[in-house]
């Protein structure tokens, strides 16, 4: 059976049981695959150990991470295996990938200072709404203890409870309950005119569960664009991007000398064998202090900041 055929029909499979991220893997994976091969397709017979050796030193010199090629190369496996578990393809998928890539390198986290935060605090992009915006979405990341893109984009109004966020993590179903301190507040009800007919908090997703998926890599794409641009125009010499207030959240918290299991907790993750909504409202309320610290730890910066323009000028 030709490889194109067989993966249309997982993704027909995933689309009709609404698994649209999986459906959109499996096409980024046939699409990278065609690349590759330089034709539409090729049977599973045909398919090499040597020849997805090539494919993986054919990704690494078009610049693709080795966290990424892994993701395809598993993709691949999981596409053959499923193809040999229902006949339609005679191969030895454990031969196969035998001499490729699926493990995970340990990527360098990128943080940045207190005062950087305090820098893109106090920059007017009034001029520029989409700037501004991403702008903001990075600070409101960062005030919400870190909280990823994909979370953010898919909070509802329903998880804001006097003054308070509650949601579950899109990434392990972990409850993650956060006080909105004032500087949160203030991103929050300054977009809340653009998404007045929609029942998300923000304005980055709306419309059908396909186009939610759609919207969300698009946004996500530019919202990173939007943050290279954002580091050029003020000279940070600093790459920012979606995952920078989680990590830069975590380093601030550490050097605020919050303990690493009130870190951990506060990300979402279990500690000490303690997950979060098992939490007594007093570790709810070491969770919000801890916040509150990193927080002020910024605006220390942003303050630092204008202080000394003012006594330069």
């Amino acid at each position: 059976m030709k490889i194109e055929k067989f993966i249309n029909l997982l993704i027909k499979k995933a689309t009709i049981a609404k698994r649209y991220s999986t459906a959109n893997a499996y096409l980024n994976t046939l699409r990278n695959y065609q690349q590759f091969i330089q034709k539409p397709s090729q049977t599973f017979e045909e398919l090499t150990p040597e020849g997805m050796k090539n494919y993986e030193m054919f990704m690494l010199r078009n610049g693709l991470r080795y966290n990424t090629i892994s993701l395809y190369n598993r993709m691949m496996r999981s596409i053959c295996n499923q193809a040999v578990a229902r006949k339609v393809a005679n191969i030895n998928t454990a031969e196969l990938f035998r001499d490729v890539f699926m493990g995970c390198k340990t990527t360098v986290k990128r943080t940045i200072k207190p005062a950087v935060i305090g820098q893109l605090i106090d920059a007017d992009f009034s001029q520029s709404p989409q700037l501004e915006f991403s702008r903001d979405l990075f600070l409101l990341s960062f005030y919400l203890r870190g909280i990823s893109f994909m979370d953010l984009a898919y909070l509802c109004k329903s998880n804001v409870q006097y003054n308070t966020l509650i949601y579950f993590r899109q990434k392990n179903g972990k409850m993650v309950c956060i006080r909105l301190e004032d500087c949160a507040l203030k991103i929050i009800r300054q977009y809340a005119g653009q998404c007045k007919e929609s029942t998300y908090l923000l304005p980055i997703i709306s419309g059908t569960e396909r186009e939610k998926q759609k919207q969300y890599r698009s946004s996500l794409r530019l919202y990173n664009k939007h943050l290279q641009q954002i580091s050029k125009l003020l000279g940070l010499n600093i790459t920012l991007t979606s995952c920078v207030p989680r990590h830069t959240w975590i380093t601030t918290a550490q050097n605020t000398n919050i303990p690493i299991a009130v870190i951990n907790t506060s990300m979402g993750k279990s500690s000490d064998n303690v997950t979060y909504s098992y939490l007594d409202p007093f570790e709810n309320h070491v969770l919000n202090n801890a916040n509150k610290q990193v927080i002020a730890a910024v605006m220390r910066e942003s303050w630092k900041r204008k202080k000394s323009i003012l006594l330069i000028k």
